[in-house]
């Protein structure tokens, strides 16, 4: 019987926009942590600069994890923030509600840290998954937290080295698939996920997409091959809501022609798919709620 490392079982959650903040106490209920740290550092990813439906962490993710976390012990939480002026997501406005600390300078990492990668579940073009693994770089390279990076396995040695906890949560309440030459496509999954090995994670929603994690992720095989995660489907476990994971994501067929920069794009296609998402979707229509909460907060 083959065994499975204790970080790398992924857990699967089904949820409700009226019980999303159940749902991500389930998770991590079900993900464990292995002692209460000290000290957390959030680090929410965002593939582009502009709101997308399933291409940041959500609003909902950074709150919900930040309230749990207060309410596990954790005395100190810090959080790798884009500039304020810069912000759409509105995760700067939720961290000073919340009385969370912008990351300024290298972090303090040992045994009492918990390092938190906040991530939506998309692909973008070139099949470059938008994982979790390569936000561990934020930590000393702010451009991590926004696009994949050299400096992806570096950074995971270190903080693996240095003996920090590591806890990677996915929202795919809405995924997105930016492959497409022209568009990008957005559907509600209403699902999230969670691990203690980023990689593990990582290779999940590979899989999800129709990706191999070993042959397609060069950076997922890399760190499967070097120890510092798991990224072989067959050496990991599923539990909780696994039925969630039964259907693959995204496009079946994605455009040959060669995709538009995300980052900072916006077509008309794109606002199309994101008004539809805001007006007729609950997970919009939450969006929207979060947006303008804390719009107010910040004008008082």
């Amino acid at each position: 019987m083959m065994l499975i490392p204790p970080d790398a079982a992924v857990a699967a959650v089904h949820t409700t926009p009226a019980t999303v903040a159940d749902s991500y106490r389930r998770l991590l209920t079900l993900v464990g942590i292995a002692a209460t740290p000290r000290r957390a550092i959030l680090i929410p990813r965002y593939a582009r600069s502009l709101p997308f439906p399933g291409a940041g962490a959500t609003p909902w993710q950074l709150e919900t994890m930040t309230r749990l976390l207060l309410r596990a012990g954790v005395t100190s939480i810090t959080a790798v923030l884009p500039a304020r002026h810069s912000d759409m997501h509105g995760y700067t406005a939720i961290a000073a509600a919340l009385g969370i600390d912008a990351l300024r300078s290298a972090p303090q990492i040992d045994h009492e840290t918990l390092i938190v990668v906040l991530i939506p579940c998309r692909i973008d073009r070139h099949n470059g998954l938008f994982g979790a693994t390569p936000g561990v770089a934020a930590l000393f390279h702010s451009a991590a937290a926004i696009r994949n990076t050299p400096h992806t396995l570096p950074a995971l040695a270190q903080v693996r080295r240095r003996g920090a906890q590591l806890l990677a949560v996915a929202d795919a309440t809405t995924i997105s698939d930016g492959r497409d030459a022209e568009t990008e496509y957005a559907e509600v999954r209403s699902v999230l996920l969670a691990s203690r090995d980023p990689a593990a994670l990582d290779a999940t929603i590979a899989a999800q997409f129709g990706l191999d994690p070993l042959q397609d992720v060069a950076w997922l095989h890399e760190a499967h091959r070097q120890g510092w995660g798991t990224a072989d489907l067959h050496a990991m476990a599923i539990c909780g809501d696994v039925e969630a994971l039964n259907d693959r994501w995204g496009l079946a067929t994605p455009s040959s022609r060669r995709a538009i920069g995300c980052c900072r794009r916006w077509t008309t296609a794109d606002a199309t798919t994101l008004v539809s998402w805001l007006r007729h979707t609950g997970w919009g229509r939450l969006f929207r709620n979060y947006q303008t909460r804390y719009a107010l907060h910040s004008r008082r």
